[in-house]
């Protein structure tokens, strides 16, 4: 945590990073004045430790009283080990996160006084069950950057989302990711526009993205889009007051800047939940060329990335 003290930051972000961290880190609430004095850059030591003790709880959980259990004494002992190794391993993963999420947090830019806001206490609750459950890193990637957001902007992350990753493994968060980079966010709403919908069907191929429609219906069970199939839309023309030029909405196009007019068109989209829109604004997003060229192709000058 020597971090902290390096960087000049509000005492709420201060407070929000101790009582998020030292949740995970001890199962308390730490006040922002107890800034910790170890490091976790020993990370290689620790892990060396837990794996001593791991070996040293099987040796005692030979020696415990459960044992002189008359019936089924070997039971009782293998529920004290599993029970034992599952509680190190859970802690294991939860500091795993808290170190990943003090990198994100040295990449991520501190919000001004007047968006002074406390984490909540029920959020981190329901973070750390689900974090000390995820050993896989890609989903510890997606934990700590969720994290390190609430931690900047309480409440930019709801329960149910929470809910949502209890049940991401990392095939559906690698698709969620592929989906994400040619997907476009408006004021309302997060959509992919299909570019290639077979006639009379609300699906098309789209390998030529390495996205496959059972990658699609993965998302669609796991609450990131709202279905498989795509929406088909007719969006009705507006007319310009002055002529040639293009009543233009500025969007995010995997995080890039682009101008977009779907008026006077047939689109055929695919909307991301409620789940999916705020995960993706935690992701790390790149348009692919391949489907850039297809949507210019599709909207004409209807589509200008800037």
């Amino acid at each position: 945590m020597e971090f902290l003290k390096n960087l000049s930051l509000p005492e709420w972000v201060s407070k929000n990073i101790l009582t998020a961290l030292g949740k995970g880190i001890q199962g308390i609430i730490i006040e922002a004045s107890e800034i910790p004095k170890t490091s976790i850059r020993n990370y290689t030591e620790r892990l060396k430790l837990i794996g001593e003790i791991k070996r040293d709880l099987i040796r005692r959980a030979s020696e415990h009283q459960l044992n002189q259990i008359d019936i089924e004494p070997d039971l009782a002992k293998r529920a004290l080990e599993n029970h034992g190794i599952q509680l190190i391993e859970e802690q294991l993963n939860k500091e795993t996160i808290v170190a990943r999420t003090i990198q994100s947090l040295k990449t991520i830019e501190t919000p001004s006084e007047q968006h002074e806001k406390l984490i909540s206490p029920d959020w981190l609750t329901s973070f750390w069950n689900l974090a000390g459950t995820k050993s896989e890193d890609e989903i510890q990637e997606i934990l700590s950057k969720i994290l390190a957001n609430e931690i900047l902007q309480p409440g930019s992350l709801s329960l149910h989302t929470l809910q949502t990753l209890s049940i991401l493994n990392s095939k559906v968060g690698n698709s969620f990711s592929k989906l994400c980079n040619l997907s476009i966010e408006d004021l309302t709403r997060t959509y992919f526009i299909h570019p290639n919908v077979f006639p009379f069907q609300n699906v098309g191929d789209l390998q030529d993205y390495e996205i496959s429609f059972n990658d699609l219906l993965d998302l669609d069970g796991a609450n990131l889009i709202r279905s498989a199939e795509t929406i088909r839309l007719n969006f009705a023309s507006i007319e310009n007051l002055n002529v040639g030029e293009y009543d233009y909405e500025v969007v995010d196009y995997a995080s890039k800047k682009a101008k977009l007019d779907v008026s006077g068109k047939q689109l055929n989209l695919i909307y991301f939940t409620q789940a999916g829109r705020e995960l993706r604004r935690l992701i790390k997003m790149t348009p692919v060329a391949k489907y850039t060229d297809a949507l210019s192709k599709h909207l004409g000058d209807n589509f200008k990335l800037e």
